[in-house]
Parts: C-alpha cells; sequence; structure tokens
C-alpha cells in the first residue's frame, strides 16, 4: 500500500509539472498567434498558414479556401497582392500589429492596438508568390545604415552639358524651303522640362478621361501642401503605342506652346512637362463637340445670339493669342488642326488645346519675311482649308501659302458651327471633303438657315462678317485672326454698351437622355 501511494504521489507531481508546462507553451502559443495571424483574406483569395517549426518563422498558405472564410476578419494593417497569371512571382511586404484580447464585454473581434510612434521595429514579413504556392516569412529590420566610402560620381567627374548632345528638332521639321528659310525665334526648337514635378507624382490616382489617334489623357489628382486636393490633367502617348522620336516631338510642342501662351486666358495653363507626358488644367466641362452636339440632339442651341457672337470670340480670340506669343505682329507658331474636338470648355470660356500637331512659322534668312509653305501633313476632310482642298483636288490656283492663312480659315468653320448648329455643307445635302471643296473653289459657301440669313440682330450681323473675314477667297487678302478677332470684341462693346464686356457665357444645360 505505501509502495502504492508514494507511486502515485509521484505520478500526481509528474501530471501537475507537464500540466503547468502545457498551459504555459498554451499561452505562449495564443500570444504568439495574435501578434502573426494566420488569415490573411484578399480580393482573389485567401492566405491560411500553418505554424510548423518555431525557430524558422514559416508558414504555409494554400488557395482553396471557401467564400466564407474569405470574409474572416484580420489583423493586417495593408496587404496588397497583385496577380494577373498563375506564374508571376510577387514579394510584396506588410506590417502586421499586435492584436489586444477579446472584448468580452462586447463579445466583438479582437481591435487592433495602435502601434507606438517610438516603435523602431516595426515586425515586418515577405510574401513571395511562386507557382501557386504563397510563402509567408518574418524578416528582421535593422537601424544600421552604411556609409560608403567612395562616391559613385566622382566630384571631379565630367559634368552634363549642351555640347554632350545635339538638338533634334530642327530634324522634324517640314514643309519649307530649308536652304531659304530658318526659325524666326530660338525658342520654338527648344523644351522647357520640369521632370521633378512628375517623379512627386501619385501615378495611382490616375482616371482616364478620354484618348484620340495616339495620345491618351487621365484625370489626376494630387494633394498639395497644406492638404489640400487638386485635379490636373496628365495627357501621355498612348500605352499601345510604339515610342518613336515623332511622338516625342509632339509631345514637345504641345507643352512648348501651353508654356508660351501661359498668358492668354483662351488657352489652358500648362503645370508641367517631362519628355512624353504633360500635366495641364483640369477641365471636366467638356469640349466644344459635345456641346454641338448636345444642341443638335436638342433641337438647336437655346444660346440667344449675343452668346453666340460671345464663342465666336472665343474662337477668333485663342486663334490670335496663339499666332502673336510674346505680342509680336508676325505669326510664328500655327495650330495646323483647328476643330472643335479641340477647344475645352472652363469658366464660361472655350480654350484652344491640342498642339501636338502645331507647326513653328520660319521666316526668310535675307528678307526676314515670313516663309510659305505647300505641305501640311494632315489629313483631308471638308473642314480643312481652301488651300489644302485646292491641292488635294489638283486645282490650278494651288500653290505655296503663309501657314497662319489657314488657322483662320478652318476657325471660320467653327464660328459657322457656333451660329448655326450645323457642319458646313450639311444642307440641304450632306456634301462629301470632294463635292465641298469644287463649291469652295468655285467661290460658294456653305448656306446659312433661312432665319439667321435674313436676321438683322447686330450679334448675327457680326458674326456673318467675321464669316466673311475668316473665309476670304485669296489667302493674301484675308485678314489676321487677330484683326477679326479685334473686329468681335469691338462688336460685342457696341451691342453691350460697356467698355469691358463680360466674355463668359453659360452653356444649356445637358440632357441627360
Amino acid at each position: 500500500m505505501v509502495q502504492f501511494w508514494r507511486s502515485g504521489r509521484m505520478s500526481s507531481s509528474r501530471s501537475l509539472k507537464l500540466l503547468v508546462i502545457a498551459m504555459v507553451t498554451y499561452a505562449i502559443s495564443i500570444q504568439f498567434k495574435l501578434a502573426f495571424p494566420t488569415k490573411y483574406p484578399t480580393s482573389r483569395y485567401d492566405l491560411q498558414s500553418t505554424f510548423e517549426v518555431p525557430g524558422a518563422r514559416r508558414w504555409k498558405s494554400a488557395r482553396s479556401q471557401s467564400d466564407d472564410q474569405r470574409r474572416d476578419s484580420t489583423n493586417v494593417e495593408q496587404l496588397i497582392v497583385e496577380n494577373s497569371k498563375e506564374d508571376r512571382n510577387l514579394v510584396t511586404h506588410l506590417r502586421v500589429d499586435r492584436a489586444s484580447q477579446h472584448d468580452d464585454s462586447s463579445g466583438g473581434s479582437p481591435k487592433l492596438k495602435q502601434t507606438s510612434p517610438s516603435r523602431r521595429m516595426p515586425r515586418i514579413i515577405a510574401i513571395e508568390y511562386a507557382s501557386g504556392i504563397i510563402s509567408v516569412m518574418p524578416l528582421k529590420v535593422t537601424n544600421q545604415s552604411t556609409v560608403f566610402k567612395k562616391n559613385s560620381m566622382p566630384e571631379e567627374g565630367p559634368k552634363i552639358e549642351p555640347t554632350w548632345y545635339q538638338p533634334n528638332a530642327v530634324d522634324f521639321i517640314d514643309g519649307y524651303n530649308m536652304d531659304v528659310c530658318i526659325p524666326m525665334d530660338d525658342w520654338q526648337l527648344k523644351s522647357y522640362p520640369n521632370c521633378n514635378k512628375f517623379h512627386e507624382l501619385d501615378l495611382q490616382q490616375l482616371r482616364m478621361i478620354n484618348k484620340g489617334g495616339s495620345r491618351i489623357a487621365f484625370e489626376l489628382r494630387q494633394h498639395l501642401e497644406g492638404g489640400e486636393e487638386a485635379q490636373f490633367v496628365y495627357k501621355t502617348v498612348k500605352y499601345t503605342k510604339e515610342i518613336t522620336m515623332k511622338l516625342v516631338e509632339e509631345q514637345r510642342k504641345d507643352s512648348l506652346v501651353l508654356e508660351r501662351t501661359s498668358a492668354s486666358q483662351f488657352i489652358p495653363d500648362i503645370h508641367g512637362y517631362c519628355s512624353l507626358g504633360v500635366m495641364m488644367d483640369f477641365m471636366p466641362e467638356g469640349n466644344m463637340h459635345d456641346y454641338i452636339k448636345g444642341s443638335r440632339l436638342a433641337g438647336g442651341s437655346t444660346l440667344p445670339p449675343v452668346d453666340r457672337l460671345r464663342l465666336a470670340i472665343h474662337i477668333a480670340t485663342s486663334v490670335a493669342d496663339l499666332h502673336t506669343i510674346d505680342g509680336t505682329p508676325m505669326p510664328s507658331i500655327f495650330h495646323n488642326d483647328i476643330c472643335c474636338h479641340q477647344y475645352l470648355f472652363q469658366n464660361g470660356v472655350f480654350k484652344l488645346n491640342d498642339f501636338n500637331y502645331a507647326r513653328p512659322i520660319y521666316i526668310n534668312k535675307k528678307t526676314n519675311e515670313q516663309c510659305t509653305r505647300t505641305s501640311f501633313g494632315m489629313g483631308m476632310w471638308k473642314a480643312r482649308s481652301l488651300e489644302e482642298l485646292q491641292r488635294a483636288l489638283g486645282h490650278p490656283d494651288s500653290g505655296p501659302v503663309k501657314p497662319d492663312k489657314i488657322d483662320v480659315w478652318m476657325m471660320g468653320n467653327l464660328i459657322y458651327y457656333m451660329l448655326t448648329d450645323l457642319y458646313t455643307f450639311e444642307k440641304p445635302k450632306n456634301l462629301s471633303w470632294q463635292d465641298s471643296g469644287k463649291e469652295l473653289i468655285a467661290g460658294r459657301r456653305t448656306p446659312y438657315p433661312k432665319d439667321i440669313e435674313k436676321s438683322k440682330d447686330p450679334s448675327h450681323v457680326a458674326v456673318k462678317k467675321a464669316l466673311d473675314m475668316c473665309w476670304t477667297q485669296k489667302w493674301k487678302e484675308r485678314p489676321s485672326a487677330r484683326l477679326i478677332s479685334d473686329y468681335l470684341i469691338g462688336q460685342l462693346k457696341k451691342i453691350t454698351g460697356e467698355e469691358k464686356p463680360d466674355l463668359r457665357v453659360v452653356l444649356p444645360k445637358r440632357n441627360p437622355n
């Protein structure tokens, strides 16, 4: 009996010791699991880890989790897993905070404890994805820094200088006799990038707005100093396009013109340029084509004649500001692609945009007079200039022309759109560019609607007079854009009786249907 009792007492002591060890081990494991959660739900699949070897701190995860498990809460502060193909390797890092105990009184899930700002070494783990398996590995982070003994860029090393490269903008100039013609100003072939501004951008905050033949535009939201959020437009080459020096040159010209015309209230402001990227004003109120389309679907615009006169002023003044950069009487740049898609509406004003097809205007190096040209590098349609239609149709009067005169002709097309809500040669019969070109060469113009043709309203009369000026048959007699703009503004002053009349317009609200 005694021996049995002693044996029993010894057995109880061992059991007690084992029980204490088990409880301590269990408590440690609970704390360890709270510190490193084993489930990380994502938008695509869950990560479920199983602790195997404490010394190694490794977890393995499988993808076969149920939909209910994917909705489990986690203690992960941030997790980003992007995987478009199963054979794509991905390594990302995330921080895991220790979790507090369950709040039994509320019955809620564990709450995350705020990380101390003085904590120097947050827990960091790495997630590696390979061949359909996700591995989670703790990483040790140190505060050590390395001081390099030798600078990779010697202080006495060569500096980047203009002699290192040869400006090549002149290689893309066409249409002039290069033996006779030279640039009017040095800035026409230069660029003014500020790439550091682009390096500071958060390009994850992009939303596509629109795209054209070669470029794409995004809405870009950025937080400025002081916490204020601002919106811009980020224009660049479409990512489906192969990057060529020609596309780089087009972006250079677009940014150059926006920079040089920053004083104009009829051209958008630029906020940055670097290589293929241009950042400019955010203009969410649509373009002129949107306005025309909405008006036509609504049966005609409800704008009064005086506001149509203001729209004509927007068009003429924007082209005049482009032609007379730096206040020079002789044009230095022409747009070359004036149409309704190139005008954006902002704060009551249509503003001329998209200068990637613009060309510098050269001068004769002997006489300093403006050079003429015969080709413009654009596709043919009926809204192009009379001189281009003459050349395309093989007319004997076709010949060299001063390039700013084709802009003046094309801006007349837009003024007609704003006055009539119609496109040129659309009624009574919609003509092709060949047939409309023959009409123009013969001296005939697209007809007005009867109510406008007979109207004696001073605004209608002024706009029709401006159209006659834009569509002057002989380009040598065609007035400049500035002269037409001054005429229209002068007529608006007479009509309103104001020395400085308001040029802004409130467009009719669009029909959501």
